[in-house]
């Protein structure tokens, strides 16, 4: 089994594009760097036998109790088959070899899924070390000799009693050759031969290291380092830079400055200095050490393991009890021994920075190299530069003024005729006075060769704050929101409320107002807040600088804020924009906060991007021209997804139980130089319209989130502002609950659907009904009024007629009053017959299909060109009178106004005896009619649409009008089977 593939140009070729950064200046002690230590406390595993990074960026630590994984923040327990893990070492395909206790291989990959290697036959054995050849087979170690893992079977390459040591070790060089130690030999690896060439020579024993330039070296069983003989093969080449994250090393690493880090010199760890640049001759760390951290306070324990350099520059220590980090601070602190007052300082012509300490009177210099050298031969407790580059030294009774190498001195006005101490505490010349403020005599000037009393200007009598402009001006506050520029004697006054108590005026093209609320600048003689109020890292800035590439270092509560000069004016521009900035704090090594005590600014320039630093603990210094931004793009990962109690490995696709409504998802970025300053993006399609800025949280959280699919995006970017190249995706599927799936909301929509169509076959079976009753007691009605016509009115007629026969038979036949009354009679009986004949149609109502072709047949004659057709459909039945009684008003209003008003030349009516129901219509093919044209016939008391419509409501339906100018009318109608049919008896 072939468990990767590591062409030796694959191995050249990650020298062009790995990240380079930075290692650990070696200019800096030990004590001088960033150095943390992470104990049990803070959640380190104990009793750690190994530490390796694998290219994603995570520290892998194999403890006694498991395999934990930390990403700068947290320390996670990674599951596994086997909990005693001895050695760890990361490969570039970004597997990593673990062994374990007492025996066994394993191989996690970098997608999670993991191999375990067969055990070796008839043995048991603690691999000790293990790699990957170039060929992708893997080499190991343990107590009984050297074995090779290659097409899924072990091979034997060495043993022997030589192999017990505790001490092995095994290399792959950047020509992809195999070096293998222990502490009685040190072997080549042949490929030629597939056998093992031993290297001669002294101190060939111990523990392998490599070089950044490439060469081999061995930490002898004497505890000197020495360079391995290495045969030249070809063009000679780097070491490859993922050498030193493989794994930690307990014979120790250089660093990519070429520093040896070594543990146990005797205790603690030890540093040489650009060890790496030695030519020749063994190296001795425990004798030639540069620096060494060797008390109890100083690691997390003295009893160190192995040292390991991150892919970040960072250097790592694992010991018995925890693990240390140590990387380069960007602010560098003075080591001032024995400064215990306040500071002030200034800086010269000669790029030299002058301190004095307030207390102690103490008088240091700190020239480019950063170093603190106090003065033995001067005292003073303020220092200052005058319009001429000069330094001022104010002491106890006079001012030193120190100027191209020459010295003098301004003495203190006497008091009474004799000298007097004055303890001053600050001095600055505004180019024609120099102002002195001291505890005893308040402000004073010299001019001219003279000391003034202040009277003689036009100075405010309460000043908290000053600083200099032209020649000749001063800028002065008051400590009451007030703050007035002095030009001469001449005041002008300005209003800083808006910055609260002030902490520093700071005047040049742009003059600038700190105070207790923030930072404001003066635009058209106002002061203008700059950034959001209560910004923590804007507030009490007592210095600022800018730079030659017009960048601006403002000193504050938080720390050194940094914003570039693009952003400055953006927000000078329009001050409603938030102000983006950079925040040097206690991370990067400042110390404390801005100091306020003494007014006076607290951020020296000294040209070339170098500026010095007064913070609450001491002073520090920034090269800002050397700054080494972070050049690791960070890796997102996503780790898990939370649903109440439970978790779920954060894995495409993901399919969450459900009824999941509220979830989180945790992420991280891997980031060992500074975790607290990884920024995040996340996004989930679907419910974000945007991405959102997690700011350094990792964890997003979500509620209210219904079934479906998702896609959750992840994107990071490092503290110096470096984003990742590659978003981390996860597909989500929420799963519906049976009322949230598809074919139950169907059916839900199918059920309200038919309960609506219920309701309405209910309502209107119910307003049938309705109508059937009205139908049927106007029904009624006519059948009652029919019998009482033929009980009463034609049965007397019938007996009237009965009596008049009665007295025409007594009459002769061809008398006149015999004749007459046979006429009588005939009418008499006509009028019985047409009485039967209308209670026979109250009864049983007037043929619809009769009355409508009578009608349309009568106004046919009366209309010449217009023909009338009558259409009958389907079989005829039965109607209730009351129906055919409106339907044949309908039918004649209709006609009547097709026939008069339509100037058709065809007019048909049709009836259509359907299952359901009656429909009549009347069509034309005429001019046709609009509603403009109704609304006026209406309007003119033209009723006869008006009556068709009331008269289809009273038998239960709507009567329809369908008319275009030039198209004809269609007027029609349908009543319900229920409503106009008789039912056969």
């Amino acid at each position: 089994m072939r468990l990767s593939h590591w062409p030796l140009a694959v191995g050249l070729l990650s020298l062009l594009w790995w990240p380079c950064a930075h290692a650990l200046n070696p200019d800096l002690r030990l004590e001088q760097l960033n150095h943390a230590s992470w104990t049990q406390k803070e959640g380190v595993p104990s009793d750690i036998t190994s530490m390796a990074q694998t290219p994603d960026g995570w520290l892998w630590l194999g403890t006694r109790g498991g395999l934990y994984r930390f990403d700068g923040m947290t320390f996670e327990r990674y599951p596994l088959k086997g909990s005693r893990v001895y050695k760890l070492h990361a490969a570039d395909n970004g597997d990593l070899l673990i062994s374990f206790v007492p025996d066994g291989l394993m191989v996690l990959h970098a997608d999670g899924s993991s191999t375990q290697l067969p055990p070796l036959p008839n043995q048991l054995g603690t691999f000790r070390a293990m790699t990957l050849d170039r060929d992708g087979a893997i080499w190991a170690i343990n107590l009984n000799g050297l074995y090779r893992y290659a097409q899924g079977r072990w091979q034997v390459m060495a043993s022997g009693a030589e192999w017990a040591e505790s001490t092995q070790s095994l290399v792959v060089d950047q020509y992809g050759r195999l070096w293998i130690s222990n502490r009685q030999a040190l072997y080549r690896h042949d490929r030629a031969t597939d056998k093992l060439v031993r290297v001669e020579g002294e101190g060939m024993q111990g523990g392998l290291l490599q070089s950044p330039d490439g060469r081999l070296w061995i930490n002898g069983n004497d505890d000197r380092v020495r360079l391995v003989p290495m045969p030249p093969l070809g063009q000679h080449a780097q070491r490859l830079p993922s050498f030193n994250q493989g794994s930690a090393r307990s014979a120790g690493q250089f660093d990519r400055d070429g520093n040896l880090w070594v543990p146990l010199c005797p205790r603690g760890i030890c540093r040489m200095a650009r060890a790496g640049d030695q030519r020749s001759g063994a190296l001795d760390p425990e004798h030639e050490a540069t620096d060494r951290l060797d008390q109890s306070w100083q690691l997390s324990d003295l009893g160190t393991r192995g040292v390991l350099e991150d892919r970040e520059g960072n250097v790592w220590i694992f010991t018995k009890s925890g693990i240390d980090r140590f990387r380069e601070n960007k602010l560098i602190p003075a080591h001032m021994v024995g400064v215990a007052g306040e500071l002030n300082a200034a800086s010269d012509n000669a790029g030299k920075l002058w301190v004095a300490d307030g207390q102690m009177h103490s008088i240091w210099t700190i020239g480019a190299d950063g170093i603190a050298v106090r003065d033995p031969q001067r005292s003073g407790t303020s220092v200052a530069t005058d319009r001429d580059g000069a330094i001022l030294i104010a002491g106890n009774r006079y001012i030193e003024r120190i100027y191209q190498g020459q010295s003098s001195r301004i003495a203190f006005p006497e008091r009474d005729g004799k000298p007097a101490d004055i303890s001053v505490v600050g001095m600055f010349d505004d180019g024609k006075v120099l102002w002195v403020i001291s505890m005893q005599a308040g402000l004073m000037a010299w001019m001219d060769g003279r000391w003034r009393d202040r009277k003689e200007f036009n100075i405010p009598p309460r000043i908290y704050m000053l600083a200099p402009g032209g020649p000749g001006q001063m800028w002065l506050s008051n400590n009451d929101g007030s703050l007035k520029l002095f030009d001469n004697g001449k005041l002008t006054p300005y209003d800083i409320a808006l910055v609260g108590q002030e902490s520093g005026i700071f005047p040049g093209p742009q003059l600038v107002a700190a105070g207790e609320r923030g930072i404001a600048v003066l635009r058209d003689n106002k002061f203008v807040a700059l950034g959001s109020a209560g910004v923590e890292a804007l507030r009490n800035v007592s210095g600022m600088a800018v730079t030659a590439d017009g960048d601006r270092w403002l000193n504050g509560a938080r720390g050194l804020v940094h914003i570039r000069r693009e952003d400055w004016d953006a927000s000078v521009r329009q001050p409603a924009i938030p102000l983006i900035y950079e925040l040097f704090d206690s991370q990067e090594g400042y110390p404390g906060q801005a100091t306020l005590d003494n007014r006076q600014p607290s951020v020296y320039d000294m040209g070339g991007g170098v500026l010095w630093l007064r913070g609450s603990g001491g002073l520090v210094r920034l090269d800002t021209a050397k700054l080494r931004p972070n050049p690791v793009k960070p890796v997102a990962q996503l780790l898990r997804v939370n649903v109440d109690n439970r978790s779920y490995p954060a894995t495409s696709p993901l399919r969450l139980p459900p009824d999941t409504r509220s979830f989180n998802i945790q992420y991280t970025a891997p980031g060992l130089r500074k975790p607290e300053g990884m920024r995040f993006q996340y996004k989930l399609d679907g419910v974000d319209p945007q991405w959102q800025d997690a700011g350094s949280r990792r964890a997003a959280y979500y509620t209210n989130v219904g079934p479906g699919r998702y896609t959750f995006s992840l994107r990071a970017v490092n503290e110096d502002g470096l984003a990742g190249t590659a978003v981390a995706p996860l597909q989500l599927e929420i799963a519906p609950t049976i009322v949230q799936t598809w074919w139950f909301q169907l059916a839900c929509v199918l059920a309200a659907m038919l309960a609506v169509y219920g309701v309405y076959r209910y309502r209107l079976s119910k307003a049938t009904a309705a109508i059937a009753r009205q139908l049927e007691v106007r029904m009624d009605e006519r059948v009652r009024i029919a019998r009482t016509l033929h009980d009463t009115f034609l049965q007397s007629v019938q007996a009237l007629i009965l009596r008049v026969y009665t007295v025409l038979t007594k009459l002769p036949e061809d008398s006149e009053p015999r004749i007459k009354l046979e006429s009588i009679l005939t009418q008499a009986e006509q009028a019985i017959n047409e009485g039967r004949d209308q209670v026979e149609q109250l009864r049983s109502g007037r043929d619809l299909r009769e009355q409508i072709e009578g009608c349309g047949n009568a106004m046919a004659a009366l209309h010449e060109g217009v023909t009338f057709n009558l259409v009958s459909v389907g079989l005829p039945r039965r109607l209730a009178p009351p129906v055919q009684e409106e339907l044949c008003a309908i039918a004649q209003e209709a006609l009547g106004n097709a026939f008069r008003h339509a100037a058709a030349s065809q007019i048909t009516a049709k009836l259509e005896y359907l299952r359901d129901g009656l429909a009549l219509s009347i069509a034309d093919d005429g001019c046709g009619i609009d509603d403009a044209q109704l609304r006026r016939r209406m309007d003119e008391r033209h009723f006869g649409m008006v009556g068709m419509h009331e008269r289809a409501k009273r038998v239960g339906t709507v009567l329809e009008v369908g008319s275009a100018p030039g198209k004809g009318t269609v007027v029609a109608i349908k009543v319900p089977g229920e409503l106009c049919y008789v039912a056969d008896m």
